[in-house]
């Protein structure tokens, strides 16, 4: 992986742990059903999109570190790719050195 990929990888991570919070605020109010306004966790750091989720289906994708949700088109092929695609978002699986940084960033591993 150049440096380049590996910028585009950790930019994903700084998303992914800001939806760590939402999702943290969300377990305190209860709503699992609720859909609650998730970052795209693309690798563009200037990306504003939200994805519209519920902390269930949140849950699910994080049940892998190396899956991470992003808005449709969101998507690098030389990093990632698409799993599963969704009402406006879509679930991507890192691979190679993107998915050892998605492991070992995890802010959920032990």
């Amino acid at each position: 992986m150049d440096a380049r990929e590996t910028r585009l990888a950790k930019n994903e991570m700084l998303f992914r742990e800001i939806n760590e919070q939402i999702k943290h605020s969300a377990d305190r109010h209860g709503a699992d059903e609720h859909a609650y306004e998730f970052l795209c966790e693309c690798s563009n750091v200037d990306c504003t999109l939200r994805l519209q989720m519920t902390v269930a289906a949140y849950e699910r994708l994080r049940s892998d570190p190396t899956q991470f949700a992003t808005a449709p088109g969101h998507w690098l092929p030389e990093i990632e790719t698409v799993v599963e695609t969704f009402d406006g978002y879509t679930i991507v699986q890192k691979h190679g050195e993107a998915a050892e940084i998605g492991r070992r960033e995890d802010p959920r591993r032990d």
